[in-house]
């Protein structure tokens, strides 16, 4: 038998924890970006929405002081898990500028290749600590306990970039 996987996305999504501004009606809140990408992004919430509410989300890239206002789709929801207080949500951007959507876009693909770099020189088991360093900073991974964790939040981060 054989198993056909549906492809997620038609765009890889770069990590992004950052506040981003979410508005519904007459809902505003905070909530805090997981990952985005030219279609659309994910992002932690107190407050979960239906599927196909309409929302304008509001948010900075790291390394820039634009900021991307753009009306999506809430395309998926979960609820908080037992013990939490956030749910996430996916949202597929239904207006947003070409201008905007070039600059996630090279956003996206400038940290891929900075995580690119960085697995392949954590492949190489010949690092150097500073050089290791000065990559985990470009690609907005400063805080990690030790060179497992950084492979395994390199690993993890990679899945993201594959389309």
């Amino acid at each position: 038998m054989a198993y056909h996987l549906r492809k997620r996305r038609k765009a890889p999504r770069a990590p992004l924890n950052r506040p981003v501004q979410l508005q519904a009606g007459k809902h505003k809140l905070v909530c805090r970006g997981i990952e985005v990408g030219s279609g659309g992004m994910s992002l932690w919430s107190e407050k979960t929405f239906k599927p196909d509410t309409m929302v304008t989300v509001s948010f900075t890239l790291p390394a820039s002081a634009t900021t991307i206002t753009a009306m999506a789709r809430v395309a998926w929801c979960r609820q908080p898990a037992s013990g939490r207080s956030l749910g996430r949500l996916g949202l597929q951007f239904v207006a947003l500028s070409r201008e905007e959507r070039q600059g996630i876009r090279s956003f996206v693909n400038r940290l891929a290749k900075n995580y690119r770099d960085l697995h392949i020189l954590l492949s190489m088991n010949k690092w150097k600590m500073d050089k290791l360093q000065q990559l985990a900073r470009r690609a907005n991974l400063d805080s990690y306990r030790d060179v497992q964790d950084l492979k395994k939040r390199v690993a993890k981060a990679m899945d993201g970039f594959r389309v």
